[in-house]
């Protein structure tokens, strides 16, 4: 029989929920078992009657935890600025870690963490494992496409396009004291925006397939961003970002919460020999490669088997082999991230002739910006930015960062 993995969950409400669901109804032959939450307040937590029918204890923090308790696996849920204190507490307590996207606020959290994984001990003296939680990451789908792009089936990678426009109504922004927030009240930085947080999964997913492991992913080396912003908040809403990888492969992302109409995620890759699609909006797709040939591949649903991650660190976990996501593989979406900060310091205000309103109480309002979802469409299929459609008056055009020797943020301001 398989050693038990005993796991912990940081962070009950939010995402934590999701997992939540999960570790309740651990199938018994994955024998694992769910031992502890550790949250200051619980409140948002939609499960605190199977933790009194169950007996698990919270514990307030990771310090309590730890006092009293340990377990192999801490799956770390919590807001993006505490993902690196975090997994590095645990790290240093000996346990694997699953943490939450995105790997970190910065680039410097994301080192720390890598450097802290590298010095990770588990108490039978086996290297610690760390995985980030990029769902598409560990999809069968996503893994079968990125097989074939390094073995070099689809061809020299030329372009890469992704769109996500998701409407987020106030209560979205009211939800936390974090949400679109550029630092906490101490001055740490959050970065919180669409990029970095709710449409994560697909700008990372584009470094990822192109990555030349398993674990890893390609590394850009310049982007350039326009950040847009129609809410009352610190950071960006909207965002148009070109970015390239080293081996001259473009990347194209588009993304926006103040538009009407939820769109994507939905992509084009393409590649030398094929096209590679994904341009279903309700979750039941596949991808498919249409290659220039005229033959068709289908990879498969990106969404099956959304908690596959959990299943699989605990195969990981058991089995002392890498998860399909690491830190190093998560790291490219931050430089990104952070250089897009840097493209354009000083996020530009969509003009008040443009910005709408949906009636209906306060906290489900939403603000959207008329014509900016056909804009971002128009931009992704002609591979271009607002500043390069011609057809807007409110587009700004960021400065090129180059990433190729990028070591912090901010680290041009």
């Amino acid at each position: 029989m398989n050693q038990e993995i005993t796991i912990a969950l940081v962070a009950l409400g939010g995402y934590g929920n999701f997992y939540l669901k999960d570790l309740f109804n651990i199938p018994p032959e994955c024998n694992a078992r769910f031992v502890a939450g550790i949250d200051p307040n619980p409140a948002a937590c939609r499960y605190m009657e199977a933790f009194e029918s169950s007996g698990i204890p919270i514990y307030p923090d990771l310090q309590s935890f730890y006092a009293e308790s340990w377990a192999d696996l801490v799956i770390i849920s919590a807001p993006i600025h505490l993902h690196a204190p975090f997994t590095m507490t645990a790290l240093a307590h000996g346990s694997h870690v699953l943490c939450e996207k995105p790997v970190a606020a910065t680039l410097q959290e994301a080192q720390q963490m890598a450097a802290a994984a590298e010095k990770g001990v588990t108490p039978e003296g086996k290297p610690a494992i760390v995985g980030i939680g990029y769902q598409w990451s560990y999809a069968a789908a996503i893994q079968a496409l990125k097989r074939d792009v390094m073995d070099g089936v689809l061809g020299r990678p030329l372009r890469l396009r992704t769109k996500v426009l998701w409407p987020r109504p106030a209560s979205y922004y009211q939800r936390n004291t974090w949400a679109a927030r550029l630092k906490t009240a101490g001055g740490q930085w959050i970065l919180d925006s669409p990029a970095h947080n709710a449409t994560a999964h697909y700008l990372h997913n584009c470094f990822y397939v192109l990555g030349e492991t398993r674990e890893t992913s390609a590394w850009p080396v310049d982007v350039q961003a326009e950040l847009y912003r129609a809410n009352s908040i610190e950071n960006y809403d909207t965002a148009a970002i070109r970015s390239h990888t080293a081996q001259g492969t473009e990347i194209l992302f588009y993304t926006s919460h103040p538009v009407f109409n939820n769109i994507g995620p939905i992509f084009t890759y393409e590649f030398e020999n094929a096209v590679v699609r994904y341009d279903e909006d309700h979750r039941t797709g596949a991808i498919i490669a249409h290659f220039h040939d005229g033959q068709t591949k289908d990879y498969g649903n990106p969404f099956a088997g959304e908690n596959d991650k959990l299943w699989q660190m605990l195969d990981a976990v058991r089995g002392g082999m890498f998860p399909a996501c690491s830190i190093q593989g998560a790291m490219p979406q931050v430089v990104c991230t952070n250089g897009a900060q840097e493209s354009m310091w000083n996020v530009t205000e969509f003009p008040e002739n443009v910005v709408r309103y949906h009636d209906g109480p306060e906290a489900d309002r939403l603000t959207w910006v008329e014509g900016l979802q056909e804009t971002l469409e128009d931009c992704y299929d002609r591979g271009v930015l607002p500043s390069e459609s011609e057809k807007v008056s409110w587009a700004n055009v960021g400065k090129v960062i180059d990433l190729k020797d990028y070591r912090r943020f901010p680290m041009f301001h």
